[in-house]
């Protein structure tokens, strides 16, 4: 009636499950009290006719301990009474993180066959509750193959059981490897059960190109209780009841490697559910208000980035109301939310609810045209209706209630390229808000692009790959061939380690949409116009370092996959090797480096992949920069104390800077008719800083040669990217811009993790989630670091300017999106800033995903971060 399994022997401090079996006819719960003081949760499972008790950290004293089982019916009259006898031991065969128990008195067999065909020697029989420690394991038909720690009798350590007579247990928790068998889960809550190993992810894409603490692996069988899901981009979006340690509680998996249940019924994924994504972080109500008017326990956060799935919506008083399918702690899955702070999606397209005011006008237009804005109304519902341009600037709108039509007249169109954002609302006869809506616009300012869509060519026979890595490092489920003549339509798109990496369209099995071509393959052309991304050759930087092989890699002649080479044209390097290197540059995803002694049938010149090999100079990492500043000396000169001419000065205020040398360059500025350098590297009795005259140096970015003589400055500020943040990549333009910042300063992360992800945990552990939209938690997490920090909503463009003569990037807020956007000013030229945007180029409404070293004219940031004397802006100093 009601029995226990085992086991009777486990370790301190470790994860256990205790487990016992019962008549579930005549049993409807179970209880188990340490010595009659500490009652243990029980999980009852009628389908199998098991119960268990899971501890996570197990027992904290050794010893002898006891538990009472006792089992009670339907009028929860005890009808069963048993002590449990358990030895805790300090250490022993016992600490296996899976292991195996036996239900049944059952064999264990060479061949996973009837008992009955096998020899004695062929099987050795176990008694019930044993207990074995096990290395792997795997379904065949209805038996387990197993490869236990210890070998059995004659038939050893690999056999069979049949399954139906085990149990597998790992890290304390019940693998359940039959559909047929899967354990309840309380009402309001779903089973999210793994069919294959498989990682649970912290964004939804492959996680071969995952750092650490980004991903955590799942074993089959695992079964967690889940409080909600959301289907996205061929993964399922879950929320598990509790936290995974060192992940957390929210996570992203492959779709085909787990199955979702509700109710003993499977939960099918759906291409084209409706997904709302928290833009800007938001309360989900309980009535359609401010949230300031409501109590607390009538609102709950929904934190920026976050995904939900969306069982149904209505548009009710200004706002969305939405059912999730998910129950949110204390407040459960409806509410109402501001459609301004999210956006809702359906598969992979955004989706406009249906509104009483609509939108049916350009969404792109060339800059000083004339230009007209227009949609429809309901004069039924609407008295009302009003247009503005980034919450700051208003527009007049005719309104024709016969023919239910609005409109704007912009005369001269907008005067500025880039990205704009427009808001429209409406309200009723008294007043009250019942539509409002974000309307995206680029401003172009090529008239042969206007309109047109985005396609890519494939102009060679190529891989599609899940990550820019060579595809020697991929496996045939990361990478698909992709023959030359087809054509896709784009997205999104940016450049990344030689590789365009894009969002399409449609998928390209097994990949998906979203994914990497090797740059030289192909094409991505706007209408008529061929975007370019080509890169002009890097210079060496001179220096003495070593290079450290980190994965087994190739050093090839050209830095392209070595899939393209001749065997002559690469060589191996082994994980573990050390050259000394005479100098390096960085280009195509690769670094290119002069080895101090050639490799065998090589040379002493190649390139490496730059993720596959560390550089190290007195004991410092060199970053992989594929926009390095250098400068080259094209005439002997020297390199000066004060901006004055060489004969003035003394011998100890100057350096000579020898023709044909090259100087890797921190900053740059122009001062008296010369430019103030600081360079990467101390000149000898000298140091890094000084004067040079410009008619004898040639300045270059990424291999692009430039002239620094206009009246410009430019940093050598990295440029991070927030789409590739592991969480809540929509609102984290504000570390990432620190990020930039702080790493130009000299700081590296601490845990392992990317640099803007260890700030926003920074923040999340100091103010809570979604804190890092606070301006006074970014100024308290800037100085938390070491450095000095001001923030003003009042600072002045010539502000700005003299920080950046001065050599320290701006942090900067403006009105780009609807939710605020965060950026760095890296410099300054005659026609605008230079920037870093880490969500991509706001002149192609953000088509372009990458954001690094871009110029925004100074009319289009003073319309969206001015205007002057207003500007938001973070000064940072080490």
């Amino acid at each position: 009636m009601l029995n226990y399994l085992g086991p009777i022997e486990v370790l301190v401090n470790q994860p256990i499950a205790l487990i016992g079996s019962f008549d579930s006819e005549k049993i409807q719960t179970v209880s188990v009290v340490a010595e009659d003081k500490y009652p243990l949760t029980v999980n009852l499972n009628s389908k199998s006719g098991i119960w268990h008790v899971s501890l996570e950290k197990g027992f904290n004293t050794t010893g002898e301990r006891w538990l009472r089982l006792k089992g009670f019916n339907s009028q929860n009259q005890s009808v069963a009474d048993q002590i449990i006898r358990l030895t805790v031991s300090q250490e022993g065969n016992l600490g296996s993180d899976l292991n195996l128990i036996t239900r049944y008195t059952t064999p264990f067999k060479q061949q996973a066959i009837s008992s009955d065909r096998l020899t004695p020697e062929q099987q050795h029989n176990l008694n019930v509750g044993e207990v074995l420690p096990v290395n792997s394991y795997k379904l065949v038909n209805n038996h387990l193959e197993v490869e236990l720690k210890n070998p059995l009798g004659t038939v050893g350590k690999l056999g069979y059981f049949y399954e139906e007579h085990v149990l597998l247990i790992k890290s304390g928790q019940i693998l359940w490897l039959n559909r047929k068998n899967l354990p309840p889960t309380p009402s309001g809550t779903q089973l999210l059960w793994v069919t294959q190993t498989t990682p649970l992810k912290t964004k939804p894409e492959d996680s071969a190109q995952f750092g650490m603490n980004q991903s955590v692996e799942l074993t089959p069988g695992n079964a967690y209780t889940i409080l909600g899901y959301a289907c996205v981009a061929d993964h399922f979006r879950v929320t598990l009841d509790r936290d995974i340690p060192g992940f957390g509680q929210y996570g992203y998996i492959y779709r085909y490697h787990a199955e979702l249940w509700e109710q003993d019924k499977a939960i099918t994924y759906n291409t084209n559910a409706l997904n709302l994504t928290v833009i800007n972080t938001t309360a989900l109500k309980k009535r359609p208000l401010d949230a300031a008017n409501l109590p607390e326990t009538e609102k709950v956060t929904l934190p920026a980035g976050m995904v939900y799935g969306v069982q149904s919506y209505t548009t009710e008083e200004g706002h969305l109301k939405v059912a999730f399918t998910e129950n949110l702690p204390g407040f459960g899955n409806t509410g109402y939310v501001y459609p301004d702070f999210v956006q809702l999606n359906q598969g992979d397209q955004p989706f406009v609810p249906s509104l009483p005011v609509k939108y049916e006008g350009p969404f792109e237009v060339l800059v000083d045209q004339p230009t007209t804005l227009k949609g429809t109304f309901d004069p039924g519902i609407v008295a009302a209706i009003s247009l503005m341009a980034e919450d700051r600037y208003s527009f007049d709108v005719v309104v024709n209630s016969t023919a239910k039509t609005w409109e704007v007249k912009l005369a001269k169109g907008f005067s500025e390229a880039g990205y704009r954002w427009l808001r429209l609302k409406a309200t009723n006869k008294k007043g009250e808000l019942v539509a409002s809506q974000v309307i995206n616009l680029t401003v172009s300012n090529n008239p042969l692009t206007v309109g047109e869509g985005l396609t890519l060519t494939i102009t060679n026979d190529t891989l599609f790959k899940v990550a820019p890595f060579d595809s020697a490092s991929l496996n045939a489920s990361q990478k698909v061939a992709i023959k030359a003549g087809q054509k896709f339509n784009v997205l999104k798109y940016g450049w990344v380690d030689g590789h365009l990496k894009v969002l399409l369209n449609n998928a390209i099995s097994p990949i998906g949409m979203f994914g990497y071509f090797f740059q030289g393959h192909v094409q991505i052309s706007k209408g008529s116009e061929v975007l370019r991304f080509d890169i002009d050759n890097v210079p060496d930087t001179d220096i003495n370092a070593q290079l450290l092989v980190i994965k087994t890699t190739n050093i090839k002649a050209k830095p392209v996959d070595s899939s393209e080479l001749t065997p002559d044209q690469f060589a191996p390097l082994l994980l573990g090797q050390t050259y000394p290197i005479k100098g390096y540059a960085c280009t195509q995803g690769h670094f290119r480096v002069t080895l101090a002694q050639s490799v065998g049938g090589f040379g002493n010149v190649g390139f490496i992949y730059w993720q596959h090999v560390r550089l190290l100079r007195d004991g410092q990492e060199i970053a992989f920069d594929p926009d390095a500043l250098t400068m080259t000396i094209g005439q002997t000169t020297v390199l000066k104390k004060r901006p004055v001419d060489a004969s003035r000065l003394e011998a100890s205020e100057k350096t000579t800077l020898p023709a044909g040398r090259v100087y890797g360059v921190r900053s740059y500025a122009i001062a008296e008719n010369h430019i103030r350098v600081a360079l990467t590297e101390e000149l000898s009795n000298f140091g890094n800083t000084g004067y040079v005259f410009p008619d004898y140096v040639k300045f270059q970015h990424g291999g692009k040669t430039f002239n620094p003589l206009p009246d410009q400055v430019e940093l050598n500020v990295p440029y991070f990217s927030q789409r590739d943040n592991p969480r809540y990549s929509w609102s984290t333009c504000n570390v990432t811009s620190i990020a930039m910042v702080l790493y130009y300063y000299g700081l590296r992360s601490q845990s392992g993790r990317q640099l803007e992800d260890e700030l926003l945990q920074w923040c999340f552990n100091y103010a809570g989630v979604g804190s890092q939209t606070e301006h006074n938690v970014l100024t308290a997490l800037i100085r938390a670091y070491g450095y000095k920090s001001s923030f003003s909503t009042t600072r002045r463009w010539s502000e700005i300017k003299e920080e950046l003569i001065n050599r320290r990037p701006v942090v900067i807020g403006a009105d780009l999106t609807p939710s605020g956007h965060v950026l760095t000013i890296i410099g300054y030229n005659k026609k605008g800033y230079i920037v870093n945007d880490p969500w991509g180029d706001a002149y192609t409404g953000y088509y372009n995903t990458e954001g690094r070293r871009l110029l925004y004219s100074y009319g289009y940031f003073n319309q969206v971060a001015g205007p002057d004397g207003n500007v938001w802006a973070h000064f940072i100093e080490p």
